[in-house]
């Protein structure tokens, strides 16, 4: 069967695995009629609830799973009873879990309260300072010559540092593919800027930008080219950046400095945003690492996947975008 008639496994068929570093967590899902009033009975307006595992890196997994990619998780594992499902939830997808070191802390988790009429979402996070990241040298137990790609979170900036500098390191001594590597910030822009150097893609959240003052992704764009000409030093990398900015789509600075924004899709229904931004992440790494496509149109990709999400609960519909409809 031929390549672009073939199945969505076929497209990552010689790519090296995905790594996808940061932690995995439990969502507590209810959801109800109306966002209960004070003194109101809670259970009587439940209309359904579940768990959802989550975090980032977690998240993106999953998408790229769904795409066909093969990928691992590299982040701290509860060894806790109730808390295993959360690695043989991944372990049932097909994600690589092998080289997580584990501890008997439980993971974050959340309270997610999901209301159908007004829709809204109210959410209450419970993270452990307790639950610690994963280490260097955990990081240093991996056989990098496996990874085409490696996906970082702005966690701990020591250890994060480490990392890239022995990606960096290992680039520079092999003479086979080198590995990817993109970053992705959504706090402390400050202390994390010098993690920038060795990156080849940044993934920069709304968030972020709104805390800086920025309050358009083309005025976001311009902060950091400025940013990214000021820096001093010999053989500087830079590299392409992406703001994620929700509704209002993406804007792309690209390795020139040339700034541009590729608008949102309009989900045909809003059912479940949660995620939405995760599943943008892996959709661009898919589009640009697996299908070797251009940023604006892996960003367009991103944008258009990140829209299909919300119509659905969960990312287990994330993949049909790819399949053509029986007509």
């Amino acid at each position: 069967m031929s390549k672009q008639r073939g199945s969505i496994q076929s497209w990552a068929a010689g790519k090296k695995t995905v790594l996808c570093t940061g932690t995995t967590a439990m969502d507590y899902m209810s959801v109800v009629r109306r966002f209960p009033a004070a003194g109101a009975d809670p259970c009587a307006q439940c209309l359904r609830g579940y768990w959802q595992r989550c975090g980032s890196a977690s998240n993106n997994c999953t998408v790229l799973r769904r795409l066909g990619v093969q990928c691992e998780f590299f982040g701290m594992l509860s060894s806790l009873q109730m808390f295993r499902m959360l690695a043989d939830d991944m372990r049932a997808r097909g994600i690589v879990v092998e080289n997580c070191p584990t501890c008997e802390q439980a993971p974050p988790f959340a309270s997610v309260v999901l209301a159908k009429s007004p829709r809204t979402r109210n959410v209450i996070n419970c993270r452990s300072a307790a639950f610690p990241h994963v280490s260097i040298e955990d990081f240093r137990r991996l056989d990098l010559s496996r990874y085409g790609w490696m996906h970082m979170p702005s966690m701990s900036f020591e250890t994060t540092l480490a990392m890239v500098e022995d990606v960096a390191a290992f680039n520079a001594a092999s003479h086979a593919d080198k590995i990817t590597v993109s970053l992705e910030l959504s706090k402390d822009l400050p202390e994390m800027w010098p993690l920038v150097d060795y990156c080849d893609y940044v993934i920069f959240s709304k968030r972020l930008a709104r805390e800086q003052g920025w309050p358009t992704p083309e005025i976001a764009c311009s902060r950091i080219d400025e940013r990214l000409r000021s820096r001093w030093g010999f053989n500087l990398k830079r590299p392409t950046v992406v703001f994620r900015w929700g509704d209002l789509g993406a804007g792309v600075l690209d390795e020139s400095g040339a700034i541009t924004l590729a608008p949102a899709f309009k989900p045909r229904k809003m059912v479940d945003s949660l995620g939405a931004g995760d599943t943008f992440t892996a959709a661009f790494i898919y589009a640009v690492y697996v299908r070797e496509r251009s940023v604006p149109v892996a960003v367009e990709f991103a944008n258009r996947l990140a829209s299909h999400k919300c119509t659905k609960r969960g990312f287990d519909h994330v993949a049909d975008i790819l399949v053509a409809p029986v007509l």
